[in-house]
């Protein structure tokens, strides 16, 4: 997908919202996306992963992550895919989570529990 092609699928992915923020989501894709191909988690359906509500409706243009991929090309994923293709990187959370005081602390704040759990 082209940069535009994901800033138009983010802002219909996570109406409504008010008008005026429409701006602030645009500035903010168009600052973190590069003007070349994108792949998406749409690419990434062979690997049987549910995206993530979060990542893609509420706050899309902070939660979604531009990934380098092998070869050199970028994605733009939620969580789950980013996950599925770097496994190592949902351990790094998992030990910041359970290694910290602060990790603890956010993941009971958020209701996440034990941070070995499947919940994100």
């Amino acid at each position: 997908m082209t940069k535009n092609e994901i800033i138009e699928k983010t802002l219909n992915e996570m109406r409504p919202f008010d008008s005026n923020y429409e701006e602030t989501i645009i500035a903010e894709l168009q600052r973190r996306l590069p003007d070349t191909d994108i792949k998406t988690c749409d690419d990434f359906k062979h690997l049987n992963i549910a995206c993530c509500e979060e990542c893609h409706t509420f706050y899309a243009h902070y939660e979604m992550k531009l990934i380098d991929l092998p070869g050199g090309t970028k994605a733009w994923v939620c969580d789950p895919v980013e996950w599925a293709i770097y496994p190592e990187r949902r351990e790094q959370l998992r030990d910041l989570l359970r290694n910290s005081a602060e990790g603890r602390l956010l993941s009971h704040i958020f209701g996440h529990g034990d941070p070995d759990s499947e919940q994100r």
